[in-house]
């Protein structure tokens, strides 16, 4: 096992790498209140198997109150777990209370072996194996990040210290090692499983940015080829028009000259004007077609509803960063957007999400969206800004690209994808620095027109 670091920056940035490497969401539902509670029934339940199941005081000859009393540290796990009800988000503090909490269960577990006889030492023996090998999954426990490793091995020796006699010892010497070492086994493998996913989920991620990029390009080319129909179809009607014009014109010649020569004109011209109609109604028909076949036009989208949802939605997994939205509501904000709401609110999504993560390592503390309609243009400008550690120099100087990105378990495809839905709809995104440090976004977007 490799040793904690000694100085206390490396030991932090251990820690805080140990805690990016968490799945939080499992950890949460593995440490509810409910499956706290669950918990402690089934250690009562056990308990009372070890004091009246038939044969128990032979195997176990537990003392129920000591066991009672080393259940009683295990209580600071429940405290995470009420503490945490309902979050979705763990603060560095919580991650020491939940390892704290951890090892204090295991301690209890631990000292159920030296409570007990030595044949019932030896099944809770293998209770403790079982349970530190889940919490090694559960945990993410390496040789790198080895903290709850050392909380174990705190746990059995504290218990070990307090009522072992030289049987349990021996139990002890070959329990512990492989508690850990499973512990450390499981952790490393889950950990290789996260980073398997992860890498599987960026290249299907960065095969949908460029199939999104590839069919904005197909719309493009689409739409240009559109207006170039439609700008002959155009001319094409105007010319019918005169042809029907023209038409008129001859039946009313016609009509203002009785016998022969009417007769001989009247059937051509009708035919004529029917003909015409005809040519019209199947050229309107292409238009219409051509129109639909584009791929969906842009929809006008009301823009403070999708920040105000965004802003809920983003709060309950980031509750310490301070999103604020700072807009004039009376100021009807309609952009368009192809594909509706539903971009527009994962585009925004995206770009508020990446302030608040930061790099990685250095997340915002506070973000601010504001958004007005250019004076001039009359486009909408909506400017995403933060507090956190900013763009790289060199990141600013080359493109968005998916597959790349300054955060350790991260893909670079949000921004990337986002900006390619922004470009699908006639817009734009920007990115700078502020001068008082933090990164910007700047989007721009086509709107409705008002008179």
């Amino acid at each position: 096992m490799s040793p904690l670091p000694h100085k206390p920056g490396a030991l932090k940035g251990s820690f805080r790498r140990w805690v990016h490497a968490q799945n939080t969401h499992e950890v949460l539902a593995a440490s509810s209140v409910g499956a706290w509670l669950a918990l402690v029934g089934l250690v009562m339940v056990l308990l009372a198997a070890t004091q009246w199941a038939p044969g128990a005081s032979t195997v176990f000859n537990l003392s129920l109150p000591k066991a009672l009393l080393c259940f009683l540290p295990a209580l600071v796990d429940f405290a995470f777990a009420f503490h945490h009800r309902g979050r979705q988000h763990i603060t560095s503090r919580g991650w020491v209370l939940s390892l704290v909490g951890t090892t204090c269960l295991q301690f209890f577990v631990a000292s159920l072996m030296t409570l007990s006889a030595l044949p019932g030492a030896t099944l809770f023996g293998g209770l403790f194996l079982f349970t530190a090998a889940f919490h090694g999954q559960l945990f993410r426990v390496t040789p790198r990040a080895p903290f709850l490793a050392v909380g174990t091995a705190l746990a059995l020796a504290l218990a070990a210290g307090l009522f072992a006699n030289e049987e349990h010892l021996a139990l002890f010497a070959v329990i512990g090692p492989a508690s850990i070492m499973a512990e450390l086994y499981l952790g490393t493998f889950a950990l290789r499983h996260d980073r398997t996913r992860a890498e599987a989920e960026r290249l299907r991620a960065a095969v949908q940015a460029q199939m999104l990029e590839q069919q904005e390009k197909d719309v493009g080319r689409m739409a240009q080829a559109l207006t170039e129909i439609l700008g002959h179809s155009q001319d094409l009607h105007n010319a019918l028009q005169s042809a029907g014009t023209s038409a008129d014109l001859l039946l009313g010649t016609a009509a203002r000259h009785p016998g022969p020569v009417r007769m001989e004109l009247d059937a051509p011209v009708r035919k004529l004007r029917e003909s015409l109609a005809l040519m019209r109604e199947r050229l309107e028909q292409i238009r219409q077609r051509g129109r639909r076949h584009v791929g969906g036009d842009p929809e006008v989208v009301e823009l403070v509803p999708v920040l105000d949802s965004v802003r809920q939605s983003v709060s309950l997994r980031f509750p310490e960063v301070d999103i604020q939205i700072e807009v004039d509501r009376n100021e009807p904000l309609r952009p368009w957007v192809r594909g509706g709401t539903t971009t527009l609110r994962r585009v925004v999504e995206n770009l508020v999400t990446n302030a608040c993560e930061g790099d990685g390592v250095r997340a915002a503390a506070r973000v601010r969206i504001t958004a007005r309609t250019e004076p001039y243009s009359g486009r909408l400008e909506m400017l995403i800004s933060d507090n956190g550690p900013g763009f790289a120099p060199e990141r600013l100087a080359v493109p968005i690209q998916g597959l790349s990105s300054s955060k350790p378990q991260g893909t670079g495809v949000g921004l990337y994808t986002s900006e390619c839905l922004i470009r699908a709809s006639g817009g734009q995104l920007e990115r700078q620095n502020a001068e008082a440090g933090g990164a910007v976004l700047r989007v721009l977007l086509p709107q409705e027109f008002r008179s």
